[in-house]
Protein backbone atom coordinates (compact mmCIF):
# COMPACT_ATOMS: atom_id res chain seq x y z
CA UNK A 1 0.00 0.00 0.00
CA UNK A 2 2.82 2.46 0.72
CA UNK A 3 4.17 1.45 -1.95
CA UNK A 4 1.11 2.58 -4.35
CA UNK A 5 0.72 6.01 -2.35
CA UNK A 6 4.53 6.77 -3.29
CA UNK A 7 3.90 6.24 -6.70
CA UNK A 8 0.68 8.07 -7.03
CA UNK A 9 2.42 11.28 -4.73
CA UNK A 10 4.77 10.79 -7.82
CA UNK A 11 2.51 11.66 -10.43
CA UNK A 12 1.58 8.21 -11.31
CA UNK A 13 -2.34 6.97 -11.96
CA UNK A 14 -4.20 4.00 -10.49
CA UNK A 15 -2.33 1.80 -13.20
CA UNK A 16 1.24 3.27 -12.20
CA UNK A 17 -0.02 2.28 -8.47
CA UNK A 18 -0.79 -1.08 -9.08
CA UNK A 19 2.40 -1.89 -10.96
CA UNK A 20 4.32 -0.60 -7.41
CA UNK A 21 2.26 -2.75 -5.65
CA UNK A 22 2.94 -5.51 -7.51
CA UNK A 23 6.02 -5.32 -7.56
CA UNK A 24 6.56 -4.86 -4.01
CA UNK A 25 4.51 -7.98 -3.24
CA UNK A 26 7.41 -9.99 -5.33
CA UNK A 27 9.58 -8.66 -2.81
CA UNK A 28 7.81 -8.85 0.41
CA UNK A 29 5.51 -11.63 0.07
CA UNK A 30 7.73 -14.64 -1.49
CA UNK A 31 5.37 -17.09 -0.63
CA UNK A 32 2.27 -15.93 -2.71
CA UNK A 33 3.81 -13.30 -5.05
CA UNK A 34 6.68 -12.70 -7.60
CA UNK A 35 8.29 -11.89 -10.69
CA UNK A 36 9.19 -15.31 -11.39
CA UNK A 37 5.22 -16.45 -11.96
CA UNK A 38 2.38 -15.22 -13.71
CA UNK A 39 0.01 -12.14 -13.37
CA UNK A 40 -3.22 -11.37 -13.97
CA UNK A 41 -4.54 -7.22 -14.33
CA UNK A 42 -8.12 -6.04 -14.42
CA UNK A 43 -8.11 -2.97 -15.63
CA UNK A 44 -11.15 -0.12 -15.86
CA UNK A 45 -10.39 3.26 -17.99
CA UNK A 46 -13.00 5.76 -16.67
CA UNK A 47 -12.34 7.84 -19.08
CA UNK A 48 -13.04 5.44 -22.03
CA UNK A 49 -15.59 3.21 -19.97
CA UNK A 50 -13.27 0.59 -21.23
CA UNK A 51 -12.49 -2.90 -19.24
CA UNK A 52 -9.74 -5.19 -20.16
CA UNK A 53 -8.17 -7.96 -18.93
CA UNK A 54 -4.58 -8.43 -19.18
CA UNK A 55 -3.23 -11.83 -19.23
CA UNK A 56 0.54 -12.25 -17.97
CA UNK A 57 0.14 -15.83 -16.92
CA UNK A 58 3.55 -17.96 -17.20
CA UNK A 59 3.63 -20.32 -19.92
CA UNK A 60 4.78 -23.80 -20.55
CA UNK A 61 7.87 -24.21 -21.91
CA UNK A 62 8.19 -26.66 -24.86
CA UNK A 63 10.10 -29.64 -22.60
CA UNK A 64 7.17 -30.08 -20.42
CA UNK A 65 5.16 -32.82 -22.32
CA UNK A 66 3.06 -35.03 -20.10
CA UNK A 67 5.73 -38.16 -20.37
CA UNK A 68 8.17 -35.52 -18.40
CA UNK A 69 6.76 -35.55 -15.69
CA UNK A 70 6.19 -39.61 -15.28
CA UNK A 71 9.01 -41.80 -12.84
CA UNK A 72 10.18 -45.14 -14.18
CA UNK A 73 7.20 -46.79 -13.79
CA UNK A 74 4.89 -44.08 -15.39
CA UNK A 75 3.16 -43.07 -12.62
CA UNK A 76 2.81 -39.08 -12.07
CA UNK A 77 6.41 -38.20 -10.59
CA UNK A 78 4.85 -35.57 -8.11
CA UNK A 79 8.07 -33.88 -6.67
CA UNK A 80 9.40 -32.72 -10.20
CA UNK A 81 5.59 -31.45 -11.03
CA UNK A 82 5.72 -29.23 -7.90
CA UNK A 83 9.59 -28.48 -7.20
CA UNK A 84 12.72 -27.60 -9.37
CA UNK A 85 12.70 -26.25 -12.73
CA UNK A 86 10.55 -28.85 -13.91
CA UNK A 87 7.54 -27.50 -12.11
CA UNK A 88 8.74 -23.61 -13.48
CA UNK A 89 6.76 -21.63 -16.47
CA UNK A 90 8.52 -18.96 -18.44
CA UNK A 91 7.43 -16.16 -15.90
CA UNK A 92 4.53 -13.49 -17.05
CA UNK A 93 4.47 -11.22 -14.73
CA UNK A 94 7.71 -9.18 -15.74
CA UNK A 95 6.09 -8.62 -18.91
CA UNK A 96 2.51 -7.71 -17.75
CA UNK A 97 4.49 -4.81 -15.50
CA UNK A 98 6.16 -3.56 -18.89
CA UNK A 99 2.35 -3.70 -20.55
CA UNK A 100 0.15 -1.95 -18.00
CA UNK A 101 2.50 0.75 -17.44
CA UNK A 102 3.58 1.31 -20.91
CA UNK A 103 0.17 1.32 -21.88
CA UNK A 104 -1.85 2.48 -18.94
CA UNK A 105 0.26 4.31 -16.97
CA UNK A 106 2.05 8.26 -17.12
CA UNK A 107 5.21 7.15 -15.03
CA UNK A 108 8.52 5.06 -16.44
CA UNK A 109 8.86 1.93 -15.12
CA UNK A 110 12.17 3.24 -12.81
CA UNK A 111 9.80 5.08 -11.11
CA UNK A 112 7.29 3.06 -10.46
CA UNK A 113 9.35 0.04 -9.49
CA UNK A 114 11.73 2.12 -7.29
CA UNK A 115 9.66 0.85 -3.55
CA UNK A 116 10.21 -2.58 -5.03
CA UNK A 117 13.70 -2.20 -5.71
CA UNK A 118 14.59 -0.15 -2.48
CA UNK A 119 12.65 -2.94 -0.45
CA UNK A 120 14.80 -5.62 -2.28
CA UNK A 121 18.43 -3.57 -1.93
CA UNK A 122 17.69 -2.46 1.79
CA UNK A 123 15.35 -5.51 2.99
CA UNK A 124 12.82 -5.34 5.26
CA UNK A 125 11.57 -7.16 8.35
CA UNK A 126 10.59 -10.77 8.21
CA UNK A 127 7.11 -11.39 9.28
CA UNK A 128 5.59 -14.38 10.75
CA UNK A 129 4.00 -15.83 7.54
CA UNK A 130 7.63 -15.67 5.41
CA UNK A 131 8.68 -17.50 8.37
CA UNK A 132 6.56 -19.89 8.82
CA UNK A 133 5.98 -20.42 4.76
CA UNK A 134 9.96 -20.74 4.75
CA UNK A 135 9.64 -23.84 7.34
CA UNK A 136 6.79 -25.19 5.42
CA UNK A 137 9.09 -25.80 2.36
CA UNK A 138 12.55 -25.98 4.43
CA UNK A 139 13.04 -29.38 2.57
CA UNK A 140 13.11 -28.16 -0.85
CA UNK A 141 14.27 -24.65 -0.75
CA UNK A 142 17.38 -26.38 0.55
CA UNK A 143 17.65 -28.41 -2.06
CA UNK A 144 18.32 -25.67 -4.18
CA UNK A 145 21.68 -23.02 -4.48
CA UNK A 146 19.35 -20.46 -5.23
CA UNK A 147 17.16 -20.73 -2.70
CA UNK A 148 19.91 -21.24 -0.42
CA UNK A 149 21.90 -18.47 -1.26
CA UNK A 150 18.65 -15.88 -0.74
CA UNK A 151 16.85 -17.51 2.19
CA UNK A 152 20.30 -18.95 3.94
CA UNK A 153 22.38 -15.75 2.95
CA UNK A 154 23.20 -15.37 6.80
CA UNK A 155 23.85 -18.90 7.42
CA UNK A 156 19.80 -20.09 8.98
CA UNK A 157 16.50 -19.63 7.94
CA UNK A 158 14.66 -16.20 8.32
CA UNK A 159 13.11 -15.47 11.85
CA UNK A 160 10.79 -12.71 12.79
CA UNK A 161 12.67 -9.89 13.23
CA UNK A 162 15.47 -10.21 11.30
CA UNK A 163 15.78 -7.71 8.32
CA UNK A 164 15.55 -9.58 4.96
CA UNK A 165 17.80 -8.56 1.63
CA UNK A 166 17.67 -9.46 -1.89
CA UNK A 167 19.89 -8.07 -4.05
CA UNK A 168 20.25 -10.39 -7.00
CA UNK A 169 16.29 -9.63 -7.11
CA UNK A 170 17.01 -5.43 -6.82
CA UNK A 171 19.49 -6.13 -9.45
CA UNK A 172 17.36 -7.77 -11.04
CA UNK A 173 14.04 -5.06 -11.15
CA UNK A 174 16.62 -2.81 -12.11
CA UNK A 175 17.44 -4.36 -15.14
CA UNK A 176 13.57 -4.47 -15.75
CA UNK A 177 13.02 -0.66 -14.76
CA UNK A 178 16.13 0.19 -17.19
CA UNK A 179 15.20 -1.81 -20.33
CA UNK A 180 12.25 -2.83 -19.72
CA UNK A 181 11.03 -6.51 -21.64
CA UNK A 182 14.57 -6.92 -22.63
CA UNK A 183 15.94 -6.48 -19.49
CA UNK A 184 14.18 -9.55 -18.45
CA UNK A 185 13.97 -11.52 -21.22
CA UNK A 186 17.01 -11.08 -23.29
CA UNK A 187 20.31 -10.32 -21.77
CA UNK A 188 22.00 -10.79 -18.59
CA UNK A 189 19.24 -11.61 -16.86
CA UNK A 190 18.14 -14.46 -19.50
CA UNK A 191 21.26 -15.77 -19.91
CA UNK A 192 21.47 -16.23 -16.00
CA UNK A 193 17.86 -17.98 -16.07
CA UNK A 194 18.79 -20.19 -18.22
CA UNK A 195 21.91 -20.95 -17.32
CA UNK A 196 20.26 -21.65 -13.30
CA UNK A 197 17.55 -23.87 -15.09
CA UNK A 198 20.27 -25.60 -17.09
CA UNK A 199 22.31 -26.78 -14.13
CA UNK A 200 19.67 -28.25 -12.11
CA UNK A 201 18.56 -30.33 -15.05
CA UNK A 202 15.93 -27.93 -16.79
CA UNK A 203 15.18 -27.19 -20.28
CA UNK A 204 14.22 -23.66 -21.14
CA UNK A 205 15.55 -21.97 -24.30
CA UNK A 206 16.14 -18.24 -25.20
CA UNK A 207 13.40 -18.14 -28.16
CA UNK A 208 11.35 -19.56 -24.92
CA UNK A 209 12.21 -16.53 -23.16
CA UNK A 210 12.45 -13.90 -25.66
CA UNK A 211 8.99 -15.36 -27.00
CA UNK A 212 7.03 -14.90 -24.01
CA UNK A 213 3.75 -12.72 -24.65
CA UNK A 214 1.26 -11.55 -22.87
CA UNK A 215 -2.62 -10.89 -23.80
CA UNK A 216 -5.23 -8.75 -23.76
CA UNK A 217 -8.53 -10.66 -23.42
CA UNK A 218 -12.41 -8.93 -23.40
CA UNK A 219 -13.02 -9.91 -19.32
CA UNK A 220 -16.12 -12.07 -19.12
CA UNK A 221 -19.23 -10.56 -17.40
CA UNK A 222 -22.23 -12.46 -15.75
CA UNK A 223 -24.65 -11.10 -12.76
CA UNK A 224 -24.28 -12.53 -9.04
Amino acid sequence: TDAGFETLRAGGNAFDAAVAVSAALSVVEPVSSGIGGGGFFLLHQAATNRDVFVDARETAPAAATPAAFLDKDGELDRDRAENGPWSAGIPGLPAGLVHVARNYGRLPLKTSLRPAIRLARDGFPVYARLEEGYAERREVMQRYPGTRAVFLADGDAPTVGETFRQPDLARTLEALAREGFDGFYRGQVAKKLLAGVKAEGGRWTADELAGYRMKEREPLRFEY
